[in-house]
Parts: structure tokens; C-alpha cells; sequence
């Protein structure tokens, strides 16, 4: 196996972001399997650091992004070649492969912030200054459900932030002079990107993502024969596609139902970044 991959292995939440776009494995040896193949497929886009970088895709769209260097792989990105996303301010990364930055709106006003996996890191890294500009966004939902629309999004569990008022307490005073919602609820439009608030060398691309659909069809992965779903979302501050395992959501969603729950997010600026492949 590949050095690189032993850490991924050993985690639920990337095998299970690969079965979001159709390459779903069932253990470490279908794992090595299918990194083989798509490593012969995959086309070279650069080299950055003696690393080799590459993307393989389909007609499904589904994605994954390796680096290698010698012939011998070192680690993937599972991605989707989204049509969706935002405005990104101020990108840089922060650890091995995770990046931040500030979503704007068009007029530069920052909405919201996000940690992702950087399908560039390498070519982030290579050009070493922060970068701004149009992105894909991508979230494979690795632990998400469906509402049929926002009213029965509000009424659910999903929909309430943390344990307040779990326990039927009343709410606080400022709460009730505001006249604000008790328990306190995401809106059916809400985005908190965890890795934002942690320690940069810990920070993750899991978000707390709720959306509404806005289209949703399901792909088939040439590769695998694995069929699996993608929906359009608007959100807090951008769209995205949210990726979905057809095993655990085997029917697209309609538009104006909403989705939730835990992504991980994976984003790719739209133009090339200006930095040049090394030798």
C-alpha cells in the first residue's frame, strides 16, 4: 500500500466520502484496488516539489485528485467536478492539504469561512501568497438527512443547535426580549465550518451544512458501476453540490426539500493559479 494512504485507511470519514461519489470499498484491499486503477488513468496536471500531481474524473463527475512521486502514490482527494460555489477571499493553507478562507459576496463583504480540502494544495503551497477568486465547491455528506422543506426542517431535532433547552428550561431574558427562537435552531440556509474555529494544524473539512435543493439527479460511476446522488444547494453565502451515497440516500431529493448535516467540503478555484509546474 501506498505510505500515504495509512492514515486514510484507518478513517471512517474518507471512505465513506468515497462512497459519496460513487467509488464506495468495503476494505483495505478494494481500497488499494481501486487507487491502482485510477493512478494508471489519472491525467498529470503538474509537478510541484518533485511531487507529481494528477486528476482522474468520468462522465459521472465524480473525482480524485493524487499526488506520487517515483510511481509510488501518496495520497488522494476524493472530489466531484462541481458546477456550484462561491466567491473565496484570502485562501491559504493551514496544514498538510486542509485550506481557509473568507466566503464574499460580490461586493467583497464577507459572509461566512471555510476550512476544505484544497484539490490545489500543492500548487497553493508552490505559490506560498494567499489567492482569491471564483471556486467549485463540493460536499460529499457523510452523515446527512433529508427534510421534505424548510417548515419540516425547523419542526425536526436535526434542525436544533447543541442541548438547549433539552431539558425544558425556559429561555434566557435576552432571548425572550429579542423575541428569538427557544431552543435556538439552524436556519434551513446555515453553514458552520468546524475546522474554522480549530487549531490551524488540527483543522478538518468538516462543516455543519444546511441547504436547499435546488436540482438533483443521480450519476453512475463508470469506473465502479456505483450509482450515487448529487444535489445543487444553496446555503449560507454559496451553493455547493452535495454528493450522496446512494446507499444511504438511493433517491435524489425534490427541489425545495433541505439538506443537513456533517460534510466535507472540497473546493478548487475556477482559473488556474498563477504559479508554473517545477521540473
Amino acid at each position: 500500500m501506498p505510505p500515504g494512504l495509512a492514515g486514510i485507511v484507518k478513517g471512517d470519514d474518507v471512505t465513506s466520502a468515497l462512497a459519496c461519489v460513487g467509488l464506495a470499498v468495503s476494505d483495505e484491499t478494494e481500497l488499494r484496488q481501486l487507487v491502482t486503477r485510477v493512478h494508471r488513468a489519472a491525467g498529470e496536471t503538474g509537478v510541484f516539489d518533485g511531487v507529481h500531481v494528477g486528476r482522474w474524473e468520468d462522465d459521472s463527475g465524480a473525482a480524485l485528485v493524487l499526488g506520487w512521486r517515483s510511481g509510488e502514490l501518496l495520497d488522494f482527494i476524493p472530489a466531484y467536478t462541481a458546477g456550484s460555489g462561491g466567491l473565496l477571499a484570502d485562501c491559504r493553507l493551514i496544514n498538510v492539504c486542509v485550506a481557509v478562507a473568507k466566503v464574499t459576496g460580490t461586493s467583497g463583504e464577507q459572509l461566512t469561512a471555510m476550512t476544505f480540502a484544497a484539490e490545489q494544495y500543492r500548487e497553493l503551497r508552490a505559490l506560498g501568497t494567499p489567492v482569491s477568486g471564483p471556486a467549485r465547491i463540493t460536499a460529499l455528506g457523510v452523515d446527512v438527512r433529508i427534510y421534505p422543506d424548510a417548515d419540516a426542517f425547523a419542526a425536526s431535532p436535526g434542525s436544533q443547535l447543541g442541548t438547549s433547552g433539552d431539558s425544558g428550561e425556559d429561555p434566557p431574558p435576552h432571548y425572550r426580549e429579542h423575541g428569538w427562537t427557544w431552543p435556538p435552531r439552524l436556519g434551513a440556509e446555515s453553514f458552520i465550518s468546524y475546522g474554522v474555529f480549530d487549531p490551524p494544524a488540527q483543522a478538518r473539512p468538516h462543516a455543519l451544512l444546511s441547504g436547499t435543493v435546488l436540482e438533483a439527479g443521480q450519476r453512475v460511476c463508470a469506473l465502479t458501476g456505483q450509482p450515487f446522488t448529487v444535489a445543487t444547494v444553496s446555503t449560507a453565502g454559496f451553493a455547493a453540490d452535495v454528493c450522496l451515497a446512494a446507499s444511504e440516500h438511493p433517491d435524489p431529493p425534490a427541489p425545495g426539500s433541505i439538506i443537513s448535516g456533517t460534510v466535507s467540503l472540497c473546493a478548487a478555484f475556477v482559473a488556474p493559479l498563477p504559479c508554473c509546474s517545477q521540473p
